[in-house]
């Protein structure tokens, strides 16, 4: 009998994109596939209603969505018909504080980072299924083009936070339990100082150092209102890894918002190609010789841009984590960086960009590596063996 599965679309171009390769992979693996679109609910609903009349092994999303969907006034859906709701959060929980708080009890909630299911088993313990699942990559069909054919030299993709980070900045001067002003100076230049502690470390850092000792939900409280200190920290590395390397004469292209309004966005190595959808960015990267990545202050996770650049026969450049250097460690499958040494980028840039050979056998370890072991298929294969038995992840 066929396993069917529901799952949701309609809000972001991203997480469309992957909950197409989902639906892909799992139809792919036998399963029955129900979308909702969030778009037009009340009509998806229906659909459901019908959908449900036999059982559904689970319902499967990102970043919450659905969570809280209702057929009838006051009853959660998921667990009316008793759904496993598997949530996959593409971003730290601490974004997450109102709907995690209000997870249906049939949840499985999937970080992205090692650390974050640490973080959820901390303070979200009555959430008992947590599992990692890492980020996983999108395959475009076709032969990948040699690096030496390709016309971008390093393609960096996303946003810098720094000029979206304000809308998360509280009221600091209402902040009473602490001195949120003093402490915003001082985590962030520790996280700069310090790039492989996480956020959440650091402000507990900060509290135990002045002998500020604060109850659990007091802390939690404190961590997800200074948490705008993630993307500042974020968007500094993210910022002077594309500055260092057009400033040494590298061409980058980078895409996303923010680029066009640095001091340095003038410089001529600079090619600005404005904010494009998700799907779009694919093909780019097709062309790329490097794809570069800094993740969104991950210490124990991986960013899609570094599988999408495997899977799109790119050199990939990133900096490191302690997943990556687990799951890497035994094959040159990318180029990974320290923070601490960022300064060195260009280096390391300029090193691959004049032995493309080097760079070719890199992508072809990688491209081989992220078809194998990081797609969504493969991670739906983790997904669907997890809701069998009882192994979470961690």
């Amino acid at each position: 009998m066929k396993k069917k599965i529901v799952l949701i679309e309609g809000v972001y171009d991203t997480i469309d994109l992957f909950t197409r390769e989902i639906k892909k992979a799992l139809e792919q693996m036998g399963c029955e596939c129900l979308v909702l679109d969030a778009g037009h609910m009340e009509e998806s609903l229906k659909e459901f209603a019908l959908f449900a009349m036999t059982p559904v092994f689970a319902a499967i999303t990102f970043n919450n969505l659905g969570y809280n969907l209702e057929l009838s006034e006051g009853k959660n859906i998921w667990e009316q018909f008793e759904i496993p709701y598997v949530n996959i959060l593409m971003d730290h929980p601490f974004h997450y504080t109102g709907p995690l708080a209000h997870m249906p009890k049939t949840a499985w909630v999937f970080c992205t980072d090692k650390n974050h299911g640490g973080f959820m088993h901390r303070f979200y313990p009555e959430i008992e299924r947590v599992g990692f699942l890492p980020h996983a990559g999108v395959k475009l069909p076709g032969a990948k083009k040699r690096i030496r054919d390709r016309k971008i030299e390093v393609l960096y993709a996303g946003s810098l936070p720094f000029f979206t980070a304000g809308m998360l900045v509280p009221d600091l001067s209402a902040i009473t339990q602490f001195d949120a002003i003093d402490m915003s100076r001082q985590v962030l230049e520790d996280l700069i100082k310090n790039p492989a502690v996480t956020t959440e470390d650091a402000i507990e850092a900060y509290l135990k150092e002045r002998g500020i000792e604060l109850e659990e939900p007091d802390l939690f409280a404190g961590i997800v209102k200074m948490r705008f200190l993630d993307s500042y920290a974020t968007s500094f590395f993210r910022e002077q890894a594309v500055k260092l390397l057009v400033e040494s004469g590298v061409s980058v292209t980078a895409y996303g918002t923010g680029w066009n309004e640095c001091e340095w966005s003038h410089n001529p190595h600079l090619h600005y190609g404005g904010k494009v959808l998700a799907p779009e960015i694919l093909p780019l990267m097709c062309e790329a010789k490097i794809v570069l990545n800094t993740m969104t202050w991950y210490k124990a996770g991986a960013h899609d841009r570094i599988f999408n650049g495997m899977l799109a026969g790119a050199c990939v450049v990133t900096d490191d984590s302690a997943y990556l250097r687990e799951e890497f460690e035994a094959e040159k499958a990318m180029v990974r960086f320290k923070l601490e040494e960022i300064v060195r980028l260009p280096e390391i840039v300029w090193d691959l960009l004049d032995h493309p050979e080097k760079m070719q056998q890199i992508a072809d370890v990688g491209y081989e590596s992220a078809s194998e072991k990081h797609t969504w298929e493969s991670r739906m294969k983790q997904v669907l063996s997890m809701l069998e038995g009882t192994d979470c992840g961690f």
